[in-house]
């Protein structure tokens, strides 16, 4: 089993997520978030929701009372960033990454997995724009 990341938004104060493994996103995430500081853009890192990984890692640490899942932790307590925001934030490092060419991986150049994925992720926006709120990536293993 190894750690992805899954889209996630606020829908009116519900986590939804599109469940779907984003495992290039998540392996260059340092880069990715080294980019977003290059061009202007919010923090990659900082969107990424570390909730429901340390719900899980953590055996000392338990939901709260009357609480059914780590989404309903994540959606009150979760890191996240306007959808409008976040649209912008991908969009542009979409664009950057596809104009200068960047490698991704020192032996293995995962340039077209990175950009297959943002692009998915930023489809997944645009189809929900007008009904969600904030949006994250929550950190799944």
């Amino acid at each position: 089993m190894s750690t992805v990341l899954w889209a996630n938004l606020l829908v009116d104060g519900v986590v939804q997520s599109d469940q779907e493994d984003r495992y290039a996103l998540y392996n260059h995430g340092d880069k990715l978030d080294s980019l977003c500081k290059t061009l202007g853009l919010p923090s990659f890192l900082e969107i990424c929701d570390t909730t429901d990984l340390r719900f899980n890692n953590d055996d000392d640490l338990e939901l709260p009372p009357g609480v059914e899942s780590t989404n309903e932790v994540m959606a009150t307590e979760g890191a996240w960033i306007a959808v409008e925001d976040a649209m912008r934030m991908l969009e542009a490092l979409l664009a950057h990454i596809r104009a200068k060419g960047t490698r991704f991986g020192l032996l293995n150049n995962q340039h077209t997995d990175v950009v297959t994925e943002l692009s998915e992720v930023i489809a997944y926006l645009q189809a929900n724009a007008t009904t969600a709120q904030k949006f994250n990536f929550c950190v799944v293993m």
